[in-house]
């Protein structure tokens, strides 16, 4: 199956108005962004057959950009292993009860989204690459549910539209 990991959009600052952490939303700027980076995954004749979210705003209105640009009109789910600081093997679970997927994209926060990618990626080269997951960077892995073992695909960095591919491919 094809996962791709996925960091929520520019979100505002805490400030008087926005008190919680739970309650920032992505920017003008952020949206614009993500727009974007899921018209270049379009481009790239990806589709998800799943979008899994965190349910924090900013996370979600990320998915929804993403969906909205993608032509996915299915339900955008929210796990809470996604919030932010769930274990790894909380994570895998999520990603065990969605292996009858193709496809599923994942949008969470920094730093989980590097780390799950680096710990879904075994005995590979690329885990000496630092991801630099900024804001609405995609990193794709290939898994197998059955083994829980991941190959590293490729990374899109956001920031300059690079996409880093495995040597392998």
């Amino acid at each position: 199956m094809d996962i791709y990991i996925i960091r929520h959009g520019v979100a505002a600052d805490l400030d008087s108005e926005i008190v919680e952490e739970s309650f920032r939303y992505l920017t003008i700027h952020g949206r614009n962004h993500c727009r974007i980076v899921a018209q270049r995954l379009k481009d790239m004749k990806i589709k998800f057959d799943c979008i899994l979210s965190s349910p924090l705003v900013r996370a979600v209105q990320t998915a929804e950009v993403f969906a909205s640009v993608m032509k996915y009109d299915e339900e955008i789910k929210t796990a809470i292993e996604l919030i932010g600081g769930s274990t790894y093997n909380r994570f895998l679970q999520l990603i065990k009860r969605y292996s009858h997927n193709n496809s599923i994209a994942i949008f969470g926060h920094a730093p989980d989204v590097n780390s799950y990618s680096l710990n879904l990626i075994k005995d590979n080269p690329i885990k000496d690459l630092q991801l630099n997951f900024k804001n609405a960077s995609v990193c794709k892995v290939k898994f197998d549910p059955s083994t829980a073992e991941g190959n590293f695909e490729w990374f899109l960095n956001s920031e300059n539209m690079k996409l880093i591919e495995s040597a392998e491919k």
